[in-house]
């Protein structure tokens, strides 16, 4: 014999009067907070870093930066000399050219701006000894970490069949961070973007993140970057670069901070004892060094390489990015190792 659940019944109209209360709480809020203007974007495009980059775009000739759902920014195309896909130099074709030896370069502004950048003096030189062998591709940009590096490294670059990927990082990874690390700054994956951009046009989601915003919003001061961080990319670059059969060369980042600490390292809160600037920076070469060494992989040190020189006309006024003769003395350094490794001997290449 079936017994009856006399509380069955109840204990469904009671979910479904839970149900309807919430349901009705969530529209009355929503609707309050649509009608009083309550807004808080949560995407990209409120992310707050130490690199100013409204005020980087409101004060250069042309405004040449866009935010990015992935890179948290990149340069527009087409714009100072940036290409199709907003890099400065050539066109290139995903697909790389037959017998053409093909090297990317990764990094910050450093890497980025000339005029004639590094990568472009490397292509002038490798044009030199070896007409139409070599394709060297200017990956920097201005602002970038490793972080951004990764990401670009393994979204875009390794699409592209380098050969060889130079790295030239350390300066914004240090640099401190405003509220939230860049591996903490909220970004879009593709896979989530739909979903997520629908949650965040709901004012209840904008307001429940605000608040948890003012709650956890950190208290310390932090690097973009931090120390272990910074190695463990520089690490995942290389097994990157290792299964798709590309290899990986490091650069340590130089400065002239001995002849004169540039002002606005004093003002702009980037560092927090502009005393001990150089001493950090030294820090994160150190760290290129000891993962090129474990990795046992190509580290250029052109930090230890301009200490042995006078510095003075190796550097423009802020002692951190390389005059016309510091960019010179790079890209031959470079040159000089893709002979001593004997890249420019080989006569004949195949294409992976």
């Amino acid at each position: 014999m079936n017994v009856p659940f006399p509380h069955r019944a109840p204990l469904r109209r009671k979910a479904a009067f839970g149900l309807t209360v919430f349901v009705g709480f969530w529209v009355i809020a929503e609707l309050t907070l649509r009608v009083v203007g309550f807004r808080f974007s949560t995407n990209v495009e409120t992310m707050a870093f130490t690199f100013p980059i409204d005020e980087f775009n409101d004060n250069s000739e042309q405004p040449f930066l866009q935010r990015d759902d992935h890179l948290f920014w990149k340069p527009k195309p087409y714009v100072l000399g940036h290409n199709s896909r907003g890099m400065i130099g050539p066109e290139f074709t995903d697909s790389k050219p037959s017998g053409v030896f093909r090297i990317v370069c990764i990094g910050d502004s450093c890497t980025h701006f000339g005029p004639d950048s590094y990568p472009e003096k490397l292509q002038t030189l490798l044009n030199e000894s070896a007409p139409g062998r070599f394709e060297v591709i200017n990956a920097g940009c201005i602002g970038y970490t490793s972080f951004q590096g990764l990401t670009l490294l393994r979204e875009q670059v390794l699409n592209w069949s380098p050969d060889l990927v130079t790295v030239y990082f350390g300066w914004n990874d240090h640099w401190l961070a405003k509220g939230y690390r860049d591996v903490e700054q909220e970004s879009v994956t593709p896979e989530a973007s739909t979903l997520k951009e629908t949650f965040e046009s709901l004012r209840v989601c904008q307001f429940l993140e605000w608040s948890l915003n003012r709650v956890s919003a950190p208290s310390t001061l932090s690097m973009r970057v931090e120390p272990d961080e910074y190695r463990q990319n520089l690490r995942t670059m290389y097994d990157l670069c290792s299964q798709s059969g590309t290899d990986i060369w490091y650069l340590t980042a130089p400065h002239a901070f001995e002849h004169g600490l540039p002002e606005f390292l004093r003002t702009s809160g980037e560092v927090a004892d502009p005393t001990k600037v150089a001493q950090l920076h030294d820090s994160y070469n150190a760290v290129v060094r000891t993962v090129a060494e474990d990795l046992d992989t190509v580290c250029l040190d052109l930090a230890s390489q301009f200490n042995d020189m006078d510095k003075r006309p190796l550097f423009v006024e802020d002692h951190i990015h390389l005059s016309d003769a510091g960019r010179l003395l790079a890209s031959k350094t470079l040159l000089e190792s893709l002979d001593r490794h004997g890249i420019l001997d080989q006569s004949s290449r195949t294409d992976k």
